[in-house]
């Protein structure tokens, strides 16, 4: 098993790419940390029948003491933390509308979940991690290369993602810390689901618009993004940071 003896905290791990994540690090023998807004035990019950231990704790990526808290649980029940996906966002309560409907409020949201969520998330693991080196995976979105209309606060979020990325890779690579970034398309989960279906846009279902650009003409599901996660959280990606890599079926041919 790739992760035996390894402890991954996984934010936004309550359904759909976080809760895959958590599953498929269970199988390889990881110890898992629940960080969510939402209920994520029924996660736990299932890396727990993956043959794993994990455990949830509730946590709003956007306020940097839960954040802190969040860290400090991981390591007190299990003693390290030695990988991060930082995965919670803003997504499914989008709703793709005309940019001039868009509030403030709702942009700065949007980017104090995405955004600084990564960074608080990244801000508390770093005392665990500084000593003996680590993995941190940050979500981006294929969205930051294709522009995508009505939702220009979550593209601006993820697209900062990236940016956080490439800064943090240069600050904590002197610590054998690497820091990188996922970046998919739009996955069929619960979140993406409901998003699809609260468009205010008119707009056809978005695998219809995107299947005919992809490589593989095929839906994305969860399961997809678990093996490029576990590459990028063991030491075969050990000379490796800094980089986001797109998932998305060769629709983005950059």
């Amino acid at each position: 098993m790739r992760l035996k003896g390894k402890v991954a905290i996984i934010t936004g791990a309550s359904q759909g790419i976080g809760a895959a994540f958590a599953v498929g690090f269970a199988k390889e023998g990881a110890k898992v940390v629940i960080g969510d807004i939402s209920d994520g035990s029924n996660t736990a019950k299932k890396v727990g029948e993956a043959g794993s231990e994990a455990f949830f704790v509730k946590t709003d990526v956007s306020k940097e003491q839960e954040c802190m808290a969040m860290a400090k649980a991981a390591f007190d029940r299990f003693g390290a933390i030695d990988i991060l996906i930082n995965n919670a966002a803003m997504f499914a309560n989008i709703v793709l509308k005309p940019f001039t409907e868009l509030s403030s409020e709702e942009f700065k949201r949007v980017i104090e979940v995405n955004t600084s969520g990564a960074f608080h998330c990244i801000k508390s693991v770093f005392p665990y991690m500084k000593e003996k080196g680590g993995k941190i995976i940050n979500i981006s979105s294929a969205s930051i290369l294709e522009g995508v209309p009505g939702m220009p606060h979550y593209v601006a979020s993820k697209g900062a993602v990236m940016a956080l990325t490439r800064c943090m890779a240069r600050e904590l690579g002197d610590f054998n810390i690497n820091v990188n970034t996922i970046a998919p398309g739009f996955t069929h989960s619960e979140g993406g689901d409901q998003f699809d279906r609260s468009k205010a846009l008119p707009l056809p279902p978005l695998d219809e618009l995107q299947l005919q650009g992809r490589c593989f003409k095929r839906p994305g599901v969860p399961g997809d993004l678990v093996g490029l996660a576990l590459f990028l959280s063991t030491d075969d990606s050990a000379f490796i940071t800094g980089q986001m890599i797109v998932h998305d079926g060769g629709l983005s041919l950059y």
